[in-house]
């Protein structure tokens, strides 16, 4: 059992006033327990609806680990495993990490770029097509037409923790489970951080799978030009020609030009087809 920490009931921030105090007590007095995660969890299960939870964990040189689920989430690991693996190397979640995202809460959606949802056509891999979903695709395994509400939280170490809340997508659910989530942020960001203090074993990503991020930065390397890896990128992640342009600061005619090159050079004719390309390549040697 971790030290008793010096944050009590009394410590939990001034911008919690409008939350639940039980709430509040409660996450506080689990800090450096074994089962903080679990107790967190909980407790949030009964301040805010939700179908689903995962908490995730994100480090620089692993791949994403999971450290709790609770609800419908418990019941589609298959999905999360899937995303564990490979998937997470495009979702918007872990390329924010990657671009230093600030602490905060965000709906899904404020992290895809513009023309994201153009991205994804027709694939037969391990990844569904569906333009209801908010990112246009699920992995098989996941729960359909869910979307996501985010509490990121930066640790020590580059290090980050996802709780990541399952919306319905129909209703005002989503919605209301933001507005309550930015009301608890303070507090449970501030138990996050002290709990990383006491209990770094949580923390652990020692036995994590080392991440694929180099099979991204590096597909197509023996082939495509530095500028036409560039653009490659934004096309996994979801950038249109329009938002290629504007990110490197070429035409979009230029934008144009080198799109067809990358196709030809790998022999594919299509967006479709590129991102079918770098899935296979993620799925190779795991």
């Amino acid at each position: 059992m971790a030290p008793v920490p010096p944050m009590t009931r009394a410590c939990v921030p001034a911008s919690a006033g409008s939350v639940d105090s039980e709430i509040c007590a409660g996450i506080v007095d689990a800090i450096g327990t074994e089962t903080f995660f679990s107790q967190a969890g909980k407790l949030l299960e009964g301040y805010m609806s939700y179908e689903g939870l995962n908490i995730l964990l994100y480090s620089e040189n692993n791949a994403p680990t999971c450290l709790k689920s609770f609800k419908m989430a418990i019941n589609f690991q298959a999905g999360l495993e899937n995303f564990l693996t490979y998937t997470y190397i495009i979702n918007p979640v872990y390329r924010a990490f990657q671009d230093n995202i600030a602490p905060a809460t965000y709906l899904i959606g404020d992290l895809l770029p513009v023309g994201y949802t153009e991205l994804i056509a027709n694939t037969d891999l391990n990844i569904w097509i569906d333009d209801k979903e908010t990112i246009g695709y699920r992995t098989p395994g996941w729960p359909k037409h869910l979307t996501e509400v985010l509490a990121l939280i930066r640790l020590p170490d580059n290090k980050m923790i996802e709780f990541s809340f399952m919306t319905a997508l129909s209703g005002d659910q989503t919605e209301k489970c933001h507005t309550l989530l930015k009301k608890i942020y303070p507090v449970l960001s501030s138990a996050i951080l002290k709990h990383f203090e006491f209990a770094a074993q949580d923390f652990d990503v020692s036995e994590s799978k080392p991440s694929q991020e180099y099979r991204f930065q590096e597909f197509g390397k023996d082939i495509l030009t530095s500028r036409e890896q560039d653009i490659t990128k934004l096309i996994l992640i979801g950038h249109s020609s329009n938002s290629i342009g504007l990110n490197l600061d070429i035409s979009l005619p230029t934008v144009k030009t080198h799109r067809r090159n990358i196709y030809s050079k790998l022999q594919i004719s299509s967006q479709a087809e590129l991102f079918n390309l770098f899935v296979k390549n993620l799925m190779t040697n795991q």
